[in-house]
């Protein structure tokens, strides 16, 4: 009996040490797949393209990570994770060159448009000398029937030089035209990526901060609206993080068609989305309790072949800026008060 005890004890503590040892991994899981979304949050959005170009392998490094998956393929993730920050590296390298040829060739253009504008006014400089020497010497002809001649000459000259050179100007203006607004447009495109948060197309953090400096220097009053998806996590944890981010751009459209032209909408990270309303502290509460009633819905749409449809709500916190505080302040506010709603599941909390 002593014997049958003691291997009961044995199995019992074989199973706590078993389930420890799960509970550990499961928690790795979790370490480590919010160190990449990190990665994902902070570092791909540097280059947008590039993380264009890797998005459908890092979705790939996502599925690896889920609690289920064999251990050979959990083995293979950091391979995986390597082979996707090195193409991205690379990538991210061919856009800055891209960006460095691009403007030293706006840079060669400008070069090159001062060396035909020096040139030219060497070149008809010494045409329209010629043409006064020639007028200085015309004082001298006492025959009125070789000064006419002569005269008409060197108006026939002098007209024939004009015209060349308004053409030669207008074909250079016209050029030096195109290849300006050419990298106008590169440039307009660049400036729109940056700016730009690369899953939802919103503004992204880096944009908002600017608005918020914007108005914080103006003294501008305004408002900020803090959103935050609630339970968002499970709906990762159940249908992978590739369905969550169906969800997030889907939620981040209906957000953006209820601001009107002159707000600011941006996803602040993760399931969190910032607004800025130029109003006061009543209107915003008004605004905010309407977009909040539009948010709250099922979503539904096709992932994986199957069709889904998940009731999403989102808490939301409203605030309006104090003339002296920080944007940083600010955002501790509006984060403050977010979680208020959200502990009690009520109408948006004012702070």
């Amino acid at each position: 009996m002593i014997s049958v005890k003691g291997a009961m004890n044995n199995l019992d503590r074989y199973d706590q040490e078993l389930e420890q040892q799960r509970r550990f991994s499961r928690n790795c899981l979790r370490w480590w797949s919010g160190s990449l979304r990190a990665v994902e949050e902070h570092v791909f959005p540097l280059f947008p393209g590039a993380a264009k170009t890797a998005e459908e392998d890092w979705q790939q490094v996502h599925s690896c990570l889920q609690e289920d998956a064999p251990e050979e393929l959990l083995g293979s993730t950091p391979r995986l994770v390597e082979r996707v920050l090195h193409n991205y590296a690379q990538n991210s390298r061919r856009s800055q060159r891209e960006d460095l040829d691009a403007v030293k060739a706006m840079l060669g253009v400008l070069a090159e448009a001062a060396t035909v504008a020096r040139t030219r006014t060497d070149t008809y400089g010494g045409v329209f000398l010629g043409v006064s020497e020639s007028l200085g010497r015309l004082v001298q002809v006492e025959d009125p029937e070789d000064l006419r001649r002569q005269l008409s000459q060197e108006a026939k000259h002098l007209g024939e030089t004009v015209s060349k050179m308004v053409a030669e100007t207008e074909a250079s203006l016209v050029s030096m035209d195109a290849e300006l607004k050419h990298f106008q447009e590169r440039l307009a495109k660049a400036e729109a990526a940056a700016s730009s948060d690369p899953l939802t197309g919103l503004s992204n953090r880096r944009e908002l901060e600017r608005q918020l400096e914007l108005r914080i220097s103006a003294r501008t009053p305004f408002c900020a609206l803090l959103f935050d998806l609630d339970g968002f996590k499970s709906i990762n944890d159940r249908f992978g993080h590739a369905c969550g981010d169906e969800v997030l751009r889907m939620f981040g459209a209906i957000l953006n068609e209820q601001v009107r032209p002159g707000g600011v909408v941006a996803r602040w990270g993760g399931d969190e989305f910032f607004v800025i309303f130029d109003c006061s502290l009543k209107d915003a509460l008004r605004r905010s309790q309407q977009i909040s009633a539009k948010l709250t819905r099922r979503y539904e749409f096709e992932y994986n072949g199957k069709a889904l449809s998940l009731p999403i709500h989102a808490s939301t916190g409203v605030v309006e800026y104090c003339c002296g505080e920080t944007a940083a302040q600010l955002f501790e506010r509006a984060d403050r008060a977010m979680y208020a709603v959200k502990a009690k599941n009520a109408k948006p909390v004012v702070d």
